[in-house]
C-alpha cells in the first residue's frame, strides 16, 4: 500500500503492446455495452458512483499528500469533463461541450497515455485508466440521451475550446504545470507556448466538432428510425 500511495517519482509506467491490446479491446467492449444498455438505470448509475468513488480517491491523495497545484488541480481537459458530466445540469450548453470532450478525449488518452511518472500500479495510472473508461462511458451516456443540437453549434465549441484552452495556458504559467497538456503537449517538442496553444486548441476543436456532427447526424436519424420500427 505504501507503494501504490508514493510520492517518490520515478517515471511513466511503460505500456507493452499487450496491454494496449487489452485497453483497446476494452474500450470496444464498453463502446458496445453502452449503446446497447444506455437507457438502463442501473448501467447508468454504475458508471457515475464508478467515476465519483475515482475522484474522491485520488484528490483524497492529493490533499492528504499535499501535492503541489502543479500537478493537483482539476483543470486537465478530462478531468475537468468528468465533473462536469457528473455535476452539471443536462440541459446546460457547458454540459454537452464537456461531454463532447469527455468522449473524445477518453479516446485519445487511452490510445495515447500520459501516465504520472510513478511506478505501476500506483493510485494516480490506476485513476487515469479507470477515470477515462468511467469518462467515456459517462459521457457517451449523457450524448446519447441528452445531446440536443440547439444548445451549441460549431463556432461555440471552437470559441469555447480557444477561451478554454487560454485559460488553462494562463494557469500554467503561475503554476508550473501542465495543464490541458499546453505546456509539454504529446508529440510536440519544444516549449514555443503560441504553437503549443494553436497546435492543441486546434486538434481538440476538430475532435469535438467531429464528434458533435456525428451525435447530430444520429439525432436527425432517430426519428426515421422510430417511423421504421412502428411500421408493421
Amino acid at each position: 500500500m505504501k507503494h501504490f500511495l508514493t510520492t517518490t517519482k520515478t517515471a511513466p509506467p511503460p505500456v507493452s503492446t499487450f496491454w494496449f491490446i487489452i485497453m483497446m479491446a476494452l474500450l470496444v467492449f464498453l463502446t458496445y455495452t453502452t449503446l446497447k444498455y444506455y437507457t438502463n438505470p442501473t448501467y447508468r448509475k454504475t458508471f457515475k458512483v464508478i467515476q465519483a468513488i475515482q475522484l474522491v480517491i485520488l484528490y483524497t491523495w492529493y490533499f492528504g499528500f499535499s501535492i503541489p497545484f502543479a500537478n493537483s488541480l482539476p483543470l486537465y481537459h478530462c478531468r475537468l469533463a468528468m465533473f462536469a458530466v457528473l455535476l452539471l445540469p443536462d440541459k446546460w450548453p457547458s454540459k454537452q461541450y464537456f461531454a463532447l470532450m469527455g468522449a473524445s478525449g477518453a479516446i485519445f488518452a487511452l490510445v495515447y497515455p500520459v501516465f504520472d511518472p510513478y511506478d505501476f500500479p500506483h493510485i494516480t495510472s490506476l485513476s487515469f485508466l479507470v477515470g477515462h473508461y468511467a469518462l467515456f462511458v459517462n459521457s457517451l451516456l449523457y450524448l446519447l440521451s441528452h445531446y440536443d443540437k440547439k444548445l451549441l453549434n460549431k463556432k461555440r465549441i471552437v470559441l469555447y475550446t480557444f477561451v478554454l484552452n487560454l485559460l488553462l495556458l494562463g494557469v500554467n504559467q503561475v503554476t508550473g504545470g501542465n495543464y490541458g497538456l499546453l505546456a509539454h503537449p504529446p508529440m510536440i517538442k519544444g516549449d514555443r507556448l503560441l504553437i503549443n496553444y494553436l497546435a492543441v486548441s486546434i486538434i481538440l476543436a476538430a475532435a469535438l466538432v467531429l464528434f458533435d456532427e456525428i451525435f447530430k447526424r444520429r439525432e436527425k436519424r432517430a426519428p426515421l428510425l422510430a417511423k421504421e420500427r412502428m411500421k408493421p
